[in-house]
């Protein structure tokens, strides 16, 4: 008596997940296909170079706080 009390309270959610993950995997496979390609081939270029500038000036702004930080000891010790 316990398993089936256990089967109806939680039967319905796991079907209805069931069902609802089926439908999500059908509708997702149905979908035509996009050629994105020149937007990933922007992206790579553009997203490179934007992402060396702020690499670039990421280590520019520590190699100026390591000098700030020794001239600061240099002076104050």
């Amino acid at each position: 008596m316990k398993y089936l009390n256990v089967a109806r309270k939680y039967g319905a959610r796991i079907s209805a997940a069931t069902v609802g993950a089926s439908l999500l995997f059908t509708a997702q496979s149905s979908h035509a296909f996009i050629d994105v390609t020149g937007a990933v081939d922007t992206i790579t270029t553009d997203g490179t170079a934007a992402i060396t500038a702020v690499g670039g000036a990421l280590i520019a702004l520590a190699a100026v706080a390591v000098v700030f930080k020794w001239v600061k000891g240099s002076i104050f010790s």
